[in-house]
């Protein structure tokens, strides 16, 4: 049963690389910033931002990276702008869904300049997502990510393209983003501009009546979920037994919020990395009326 797919459910997919965009197949249903970053510029957002804080050997290897003739800064949001228009097109009017950075200190420890950013003992719940674009240290690189939203969505009328807004911990965050992305003129309404919650965290769902009246929509992550509620560390294979997105846990949470998007009749999109692999999940979404999934 590995592998396929129930009948009347929609899988899509998640952009991390720009060779995704060359198969005529592929489906955009979530874009992440996070893998885009990595895979098509492999610098830290940090060192971009203030190169002049490497030493002498990196900054020639950004430079040579990047060309002599752009600026770093430039170099990064032109980019990224130009994926997310080419992703923008491919959807034909429909949403593009993209998910800002959010991603844990750790995981961006292979990316160069990486060192710019402070070591943490507890990456995983440390600083990010909306803790991260407030803290004055990521001013910088939240502002060149905020440019490659304002230039993408002014591009040839893309103004289909939405923002999903990770790791957002407390109503007081939310609210909190909401500012600080119109400080950058991507305010909420304005254009169209759509903002959703990334519902990752148990307080996401079990709050998201509450969350919900910040945001637009919302976008849940059941493995990032399951992971919180079980304190789960999916990158350590000797816990990969305990993975289980049947897990009655998750499956009141995912209810939850599922029942709040209904009840304030706003659209939610539902992602998991195992959903091939899980009929049982995917016949127990579609029992919930859910009809896509975006498959890591």
């Amino acid at each position: 049963m590995a592998n396929k797919v129930q009948a009347g459910l929609h899988i899509t997919g998640m952009l991390k690389k720009a060779e995704q965009l060359e198969a005529p197949d592929f489906e955009v249903g979530l874009v992440s910033m996070d893998d885009l970053i990595h895979h098509e510029i492999g610098i830290h957002p940090y060192a971009i931002a203030e190169t002049a804080k490497l030493d002498e050997s990196k900054q020639e290897t950004v430079i040579a990276r990047v060309g002599e003739q752009d600026a770093p800064a430039e170099w990064y949001v032109t980019t990224l702008t130009g994926l997310l228009i080419k992703a923008a097109k491919k959807c034909e009017g429909q949403p593009l869904k993209v998910k800002l950075s959010g991603a844990d200190s750790y995981s961006r420890k292979s990316l160069l300049g990486s060192e710019l950013e402070a070591d943490e003992v507890n990456p995983l719940i440390g600083l990010r997502g909306v803790s991260r674009f407030a803290d004055r240290s990521h001013r910088k690189a939240f502002e060149l990510e905020c440019e490659v939203i304002k230039r993408a969505r002014n591009a040839e009328g893309m103004t289909n393209i939405e923002l999903v807004v990770p790791f957002v911990r407390t109503c007081s965050e939310a609210a909190t983003v909401i500012d600080l992305l119109a400080e950058q003129g991507l305010c909420r309404g304005m254009n169209g501009l759509k903002v959703n919650l990334l519902c990752e965290l148990p307080a996401n769902a079990l709050l998201a009546e509450k969350f919900l009246p910040y945001f637009d929509g919302m976008v849940i992550d059941i493995d990032q979920l399951g992971q919180f509620a079980l304190g789960l560390d999916q990158d350590h294979s000797t816990l990969n037994y305990l993975h289980d997105d049947q897990n009655e846990a998750i499956q009141l949470l995912l209810k939850q919020a599922l029942s709040a998007a209904e009840a304030s009749n706003k659209p939610c999109d539902v992602v998991s990395h195992y959903i091939r692999q899980a009929p049982k999940l995917q016949k127990w979404l579609q029992d919930l009326g859910i009809k896509t999934v975006v498959s890591q």
